[in-house]
């Protein structure tokens, strides 16, 4: 899934929403995405700003958004309860699971 269409999802939207919030075409959002090659820096700029997100985001893996939203929710904790989350992490990395086979 490109990083564009799983913004859009995340913010609710459809590729009509996320057109008219861009001043764009749906068409265009379609093509650009799945990866049509003839997308503008400005239709991009426009797309980025609609989803309020820095534009280097359109072009990151799904796992590379997940990672950011993570980081993004775990800023927004008191410092006790980053450290608690920090504890765990810590915890699960020391102690891993094994699987049965």
């Amino acid at each position: 899934m490109s990083a564009i269409k799983r913004l859009r999802k995340l913010k609710g939207w459809n590729q009509s929403t996320l057109a008219e919030a861009a001043g764009l075409e749906q068409s265009t959002i379609s093509k650009i995405e799945r990866g049509w090659d003839g997308a503008t820096l400005r239709s991009l700029s426009l797309i980025a700003q609609a989803l309020d997100v820095p534009m280097y985001q359109l072009f990151l893996e799904d796992h590379q958004l997940a990672e950011l939203k993570l980081l993004e929710v775990f800023r927004t904790l008191p410092a006790e309860r980053q450290q608690g989350w920090l504890d765990m992490a810590k915890s699960v990395l020391d102690h891993p699971q094994t699987t049965s086979q």
